[in-house]
């Protein structure tokens, strides 16, 4: 849930982000579920970042994730993913299938189908992540993350930025996250 930052800051170099989410995460994981969780998810927010529209294939997004799993129950969430992506599936399917629970492979699954499966609105992916159920912040969260690494801040409802607590602090340190990584891209 905490890894978003690592995703955009490394989204060019993947190497590099595995070493960092890995390392990131052994902080609050230490279970080999939860570490390939985070690094999914970091994964997942930097395939966003170099998205545009015009580039979007939510199948190409699936393969690359499973380039990237090892786990054999992230594997067959990612299939399940690649096939709910092509059929009408409801989302107690969705929900049976690939979880909506606090453990990371219930979540991050789940965030990552939400995002997929509404690619054209953060606000859209963000609902319905949540109308999950579950662990629905921690899944809305996750799913934030991608769908604001596609969309960016100005895909974000303006009514949503202003409710955010220190919404500006928050803002001014992706701004200085982004500088930081563009500076040290220069050199």
């Amino acid at each position: 849930m905490r890894i978003a930052p690592i995703g955009v800051f490394y989204y060019d170099d993947f190497d590099e982000l595995r070493r960092v989410a890995y390392q990131s995460s052994l902080i609050t994981h230490t279970h080999i579920l939860g570490i390939e969780g985070a690094i999914l998810q970091a994964f997942s927010v930097a395939i966003a970042v170099s998205l545009t529209p015009e580039s979007f294939d939510s199948q190409v997004f699936i393969d690359k994730l499973y380039q990237i799993a090892k786990e054999e129950v992230y594997l067959k969430k990612l299939d399940a993913i690649r096939s709910f992506l092509t059929e009408d599936t409801d989302a107690i399917r969705v929900v049976e299938e690939l979880g909506n629970g606090v453990a990371a492979f219930d979540s991050v699954p789940a965030a990552i189908f939400s995002f997929l499966s509404h690619p054209q609105s953060f606000e859209e992916a963000v609902r319905y992540a949540v109308c999950l159920g579950g662990d629905a912040d921690t899944i809305g969260v996750m799913t934030s993350a991608i769908s604001g690494a596609y969309h960016g801040v100005e895909g974000i409802p303006e009514d949503w930025r202003k409710k955010l607590e220190n919404g500006e602090y928050i803002e001014g340190l992706a701004e200085k996250l982004w500088q930081i990584k563009t500076k040290s891209k220069k050199m």
